[in-house]
């Protein structure tokens, strides 16, 4: 699981920049797909820097651009969500921006995802603004039929004919942009959490995070056993606990950006689930002062070596 790319576009950002960043992420990523061959890839969201604000011929070429640096082998599925940067947060999202975005994405506002009996649930965020508009309307509704599906799986009672498909029950895995409902990052206490006092900082409901209402209604219906985000660019986890739904507990894993352009210590997630278990590893790329001194370090020694073949060679 990877988040916030933020790949740049037309307007931000030196062209200089932009060629650096994205050779770095090309290279780590396609380093994680030789050596750890994963099943399957989750990007959680800010694909883009400026999806919001580009043309359909500029969001045609970032997509292109997208798919040419995070390019996964044949037998490897990749699975996106939208974030605010993708498409722009819900009271500015502009006309067309959503469907383009799931067109050449090949996602949606909800989906449901079954791999090996592990079930996950894709979610854009910005769609659980809860003001009735069709996008948070056809998103709740979506959510409401998941919720049947698995209720029907975990006990036949709530089976109405044939109404859903038999699934082979296990709590699902929630992976979405924004974190659910919280009041700042001020528990979260990651070596690569936020530092003071930034993490202190109230954060905005519908921006920084989902509103308490609609974090409470995703967890209601679809009962999490993990849940995983972006959006801060860094790293958080808490434990979660609702008592007024039969005691029910799970971690929230915010991933940290994967561009070095957002923090100078890039990481990512390799999850290992089971239908019943899971187990989480986050790792972490090279440091960007790393990757320059090592580079000066071997400027430095080429550079002697050809000095001292041209000394000798006298």
């Amino acid at each position: 699981m990877i988040s916030d790319t933020h790949l740049l576009g037309p307007r931000r950002g030196h062209w200089l920049d932009k060629m650096r960043r994205e050779w770095q992420m090309h290279q780590a990523f396609q380093t994680i797909m030789m050596m750890l061959s994963p099943d399957v890839v989750f990007v959680l969201g800010d694909l883009f820097d400026e999806g919001e604000w580009t043309n359909n011929k500029e969001f045609q070429e970032y997509v292109e651009r997208f798919y040419r640096l995070f390019m996964v082998p044949p037998h490897v599925k990749m699975y996106v969500v939208a974030g605010n940067h993708d498409i722009g947060f819900h009271n500015y999202i502009r006309k067309g921006a959503i469907q383009r975005f799931y067109k050449l994405l090949n996602t949606s506002s909800v989906e449901f995802v079954t791999l090996k009996d592990i079930h996950f649930v894709l979610l854009n965020s910005m769609a659980m603004e809860g003001d009735s508009c069709q996008l948070c309307s056809e998103a709740r509704n979506d959510i409401q039929h998941i919720s049947g599906r698995l209720k029907c799986s975990e006990d036949p009672k709530y089976c109405f004919g044939n109404k859903f498909k038999s699934l082979n029950y296990s709590r699902p895995i929630l992976l979405q942009h924004f974190p659910l409902y919280r009041k700042s990052d001020s528990m979260c206490t990651e070596p690569d959490s936020p530092p003071l006092p930034e993490r202190d900082k109230p954060f905005r409901l519908k921006i920084d995070a989902l509103s308490k209402e609609a974090s409470e209604f995703l967890v209601s219906k679809i009962k999490p056993r993990a849940v995983f985000g972006g959006h801060t660019h860094h790293g958080c986890l808490l434990h979660h606990k609702y008592e007024n739904l039969g005691q029910l507990e799970f971690k929230e894993y915010s991933i940290p950006s994967f561009s070095w352009r957002n923090r100078p210590d890039p990481k990512y997630m390799l999850v290992t689930l089971t239908p019943n278990d899971y187990n989480v590893q986050k790792c972490g790329l090279p440091q960007e002062a790393t990757i320059v001194i090592t580079a000066i370090s071997m400027l430095l020694i080429l550079a002697c070596f050809i000095a001292k073949r041209k000394y000798i060679g006298r």
